[in-house]
């Protein structure tokens, strides 16, 4: 029976939480995002639980006789861009993240002759931001981490789990996210974590216009009016550190759970000057209302009894931290990371890159790189250049032919400025991928689970020329979500096919709307490739060989070394016959060479002349033929 060959690549897109529910004209998502989690969070900021221990704690505060300091909080800015260069578009500069931090630090403090002096009759809330100075590790760092999530375009998606993948230790460190994403959410400028979250995601979010001040411009970053001030994070910072919405409630009930600040009975916008809403008049220039950055100045006194409740409990190891503290600089001290790693379509080849920079007091004008797969044979790369302490330049790697399946990319800093590195901390960096695995079928099943939102899910199998050969859904809302489908795809031409599954609200179909996932499978039901969280979309690229494989089981006569090669690939047979003839496929299916085999010198194939790459051999003897893989390095 005639079968057929292919290799599978996997590229896995990026898990991107959404919420469901409309977000009408709300600025911050603070209250929906938290909504989201009680449930699996029960004793978070929101729940009767926690209301009552920070009650204890502030029944406990008021009680003690001992003067309040002032808090200091060390803080990581994580920049998630899309490899833009520094200073442009979501890789924002220095001077804005910096200048965010001076805004912070003047509305908390209320410091006088700045933005941050209430006019409402405000109080120093006596809790100051500073940027980290180490590592979770310990080795140095500015508190600012550039992280390229290597993702083009823009969408409407949650950062969760970017913040997942990147957050250091919240017990320790203040996670704030800078991204375009945020801002993508239909009039969304920010979001926060309650606390008493989960700790993989707890921080503040905000978009990269609304992330510093204008005030504080030097002329390399753009922000957005009325929202250009800084009072976005101010915001987000609020809730991080406890304060609900001064309209939390409306005109009834516990509103924001803070005694001196008057209800309000819905969000202002703009500012609006002596509006009155309860019974009283709204005071807009509280930081937890909606208005405008310029009408903001005022944390109460009742908010900082909240917040310092907060930082005295449930998040008292900010106080205690010592991530603002310098660690002993180094002469000659290089950090790498690696950056972005993309298996190429329908081939075995891996392109990347990585980060290199210089925690050094010397600058840093030379780095030997060693990367290696798996542990194996290791190459290096020789960099030159000038980088001062915190520069930091990327290096693109040379193509990498991958052997299948998971896999490993390890690099690490050999020397540095022509000597040993100081600090191995920051040395080493690995990342996994899913290269390409070889497997014998005439099709490929597709077992398919939706979400609690099916009505989201839609996929297409499609061939090299982009033609869409098999589709299915949006599935029918409520009545087809948590069912399983079962399809089934044939496969009968060479070539490279495609299978692609989307999500319209960007956040997969599993884990945070239902326990959704889906299975590609050969026909003997050997698993492929199982996923389910992803973003927008998820792609398995396929390349099928139309190469036919007898009854007759060559396997234990004949096999090819060495494996992978560089100049000859042998052909090995226990059989005193010869096989007959051979014919080299590359990845595509396409026929690069044959040959018949008349002698032993036949059996010794020069490969000299062929790209690095995946390939396989179909040699026929008689009636029969055995197809093989192999790697040309």
């Amino acid at each position: 029976m005639a079968r057929l060959l292919f290799m599978l690549l996997c590229v896995p897109s990026f898990i991107l939480a959404q919420e469901k529910n409309s977000q009408g004209s709300e600025k911050c998502f603070t209250d929906q995002y938290n909504a989201a989690l009680l449930t699996a969070n029960p004793t978070m900021m929101g729940s009767e639980v926690f209301k009552n221990q920070l009650n204890t704690q502030i029944e406990k505060a008021n009680n003690a006789s001992e003067r309040r300091v002032v808090i200091s909080i060390p803080l990581v800015v994580h920049v998630l861009h899309n490899g833009e260069p520094l200073g442009t578009g979501a890789n924002i500069s220095d001077a804005q993240v910096l200048s965010q931090v001076t805004v912070m630090n003047e509305d908390f403090r209320m410091m006088m002759g700045t933005p941050g002096q209430s006019t409402a009759g405000g109080v120093d809330v006596e809790v100051e931001f500073v940027m980290a100075q180490r590592t979770p590790d310990g080795c140095p760092t500015n508190g600012i981490n550039r992280v390229n999530i290597c993702q083009d375009g823009t969408n409407s998606a949650d950062v969760n789990f970017w913040k997942a993948q990147t957050n250091w230790n919240p017990s320790t460190y203040m996670n704030m996210w800078s991204s375009k994403y945020v801002g993508d959410l239909s009039g969304i400028l920010g979001f926060a974590q309650f606390p008493g979250g989960p700790a993989a995601t707890d921080g503040v979010s905000a978009g990269h216009t609304f992330f510093g001040s204008s005030d504080y411009n030097d002329g390399t970053f753009t922000l957005s009016p009325p929202y250009d001030k800084g009072r976005t994070m101010t915001h987000e910072v609020g809730h991080y550190l406890g304060l609900y919405h001064t309209f939390q409630g409306g005109c009834s009930g516990a509103g924001d759970e803070v005694a001196d600040t008057p209800a309000v009975d819905a969000p202002n916008y703009g500012c609006p000057t002596g509006h009155v809403s309860c019974g009283t008049t709204d005071q807009i220039e509280n930081y937890m209302d909606y208005t405008d950055d310029l009408c903001m100045n005022t944390f109460t006194a009742g908010q900082k009894t909240r917040v310092q409740a907060v930082l005295a409990g449930f998040r008292s190891g900010l106080g205690s931290s010592n991530g603002d503290s310098p660690v002993t600089p180094e002469t000659n001290d290089a950090q790498v990371s690696i950056e972005c790693l993309s298996t190429i379509p329908c081939t075995s080849n891996l392109d990347g890159n990585f980060k290199l920079t210089n925690w050094g007091t010397a600058t840093l004008t030379s780095a030997t790189i060693s990367y290696n797969l798996d542990g194996g044979t290791s190459e290096n790369i020789d960099w030159n250049g000038s980088l001062a302490y915190g520069e930091y330049a990327i290096v693109n790697l040379p193509t990498i032919t991958a052997s299948g399946g998971n896999q490993t990319l390890n690099v690490s800093v050999v020397n540095t400025n022509g000597t040993s590195d100081a600090r191995a901390c920051n040395n080493t960096d690995s990342k996994s991928f899913s290269a390409s695995g070889a497997y014998t079928t005439t099709e490929v099943r597709l077992t398919l689970i939706t979400d609690n939102w099916c009505e989201e899910t839609t996929w297409e199998f499609k061939d090299e020329n982009n033609n869409v050969l098999y589709s299915g859904g949006p599935y029918t809302a409520n009545v087809q979500d948590n069912t399983t489908f079962n399809e089934v795809f044939t496969l009968t031409t060479a070539g490279c096919y495609t299978f692609t599954i989307n999500d319209s609200a960007g956040d997969g179909i599993c884990c945070a709307y239902g326990i959704g996932s889906y299975e590609l499978r050969t026909d003997d039901d050997t698993v492929i490739f199982n996923g389910g969280e992803f973003g927008d979309s998820e792609d398995t690229s396929i390349v099928v060989s139309s190469l036919s494989v007898s009854e007759f089981d060559l396997n234990n006569t004949i096999s090819i070394f060495p494996n992978p090669t560089t100049s000859v690939l042998n052909i090995k047979t226990t059989d005193s016959d010869l096989p007959n003839n051979y014919a080299i496929y590359n990845m595509l299916g396409q026929v690069i060479r044959t040959a018949t085999i008349n002698g032993a010198s036949d059996l010794q194939i020069s490969t000299s002349d062929m790209s690095n790459g995946m390939y396989f051999i179909k040699i026929s003897k008689e009636n029969a033929t055995l197809t093989l893989p192999f790697i040309k390095k």
